[in-house]
């Protein structure tokens, strides 16, 4: 899942800017904040907005009644536009912590997600390992360790270490940071970095596409989906939260998350 960067006092001041921006969205609009690089949740196909999260704000739109607008923004912003009252909601898989939870609100969550590990196809190092705590070792044995990872994702507090939220890190690893996954994998395969840390559902879509490459398919981490939503709005809350129980109940979200699910 992807993460951003504490807010600490800043956020004070985003929230007194938001209640100035109260005019930001129109009545008959959905504003949607995501970062469209983040295959198979929310990317661009052409001139199109596809993935699981479009499709379920796309599906929130028609039941409220209201107009899509998809704002597509560097992953780190999401969560300040939705602070300031730029977009009604933000779908750009989106974990629950506490950092974003003084800000913005969240609806219930939608999706479990984890962080894997990419490596070539012609690393033999984990082969042998079959559970979290000897793939850790196993990492932490490695000297002068280089990872991977998407700026904002879980995947750079993971790698590098976040006692907010459990996370030890690698004091062996030097971490890098790439724009999106793809990126991070092609650096990894010219040698610039060992592995890539990355969710779950984006690391099958970038072995996929990259056949040289495969996954550690061990989950690092237990985490969860929600939708952000712009504080101070209950009555869209409710709204959202009521959508998606309906879809949960008609079989419409398992739907749409299984048009996009690479099989493992």
């Amino acid at each position: 899942m992807r993460i951003l960067a504490p807010f600490k006092l800043a956020s004070i001041a985003i929230m007194l800017f938001a209640l100035f921006a109260l005019n930001a969205c129109k009545d008959d609009e959905l504003v949607v904040a995501t970062a469209a690089n983040f295959a198979p949740f929310e990317y661009i196909e052409g001139q199109e907005f596809k993935g699981i999260d479009m499709d379920i704000a796309k599906t929130i739109a028609q039941k409220l009644g209201k107009k899509l607008v998809i704002k597509d923004m560097e992953f780190d912003s999401v969560v300040t536009a939705l602070a300031a009252g730029n977009a009604d909601i933000g779908i750009s898989g989106l974990t629950i912590n506490s950092a974003r939870s003084k800000v913005i609100d969240f609806s219930d969550t939608y999706f479990s997600a984890s962080q894997v590990i990419i490596v070539e196809s012609s690393d033999t190092r984990f082969d042998d390992v079959s559970t979290k705590e000897e793939l850790i070792e196993r990492l932490k044995a490695i000297p002068q360790l280089k990872i991977g990872v998407q700026v904002g994702t879980t995947g750079v507090f993971y790698a590098k270490g976040d006692m907010d939220w459990g996370f030890e890190g690698f004091p062996n690893a030097a971490v890098k940071i790439f724009s999106n996954g793809a990126l991070a994998t092609i650096a990894m395969k010219n040698h610039q970095v060992d592995i890539v840390i990355i969710d779950e559902m984006p690391a099958f879509e970038i072995a996929k596409a990259h056949n040289d490459t495969k996954i550690i398919n061990i989950a690092l981490t237990d985490e969860k989906y929600a939708i952000g939503i712009a504080p101070h709005n209950e009555a869209l809350k409710d709204s959202i939260n009521a959508i998606l129980e309906e879809m949960k109940q008609d079989g419409t979200l398992q739907s749409i998350i299984a048009a996009y699910y690479t099989q493992k």
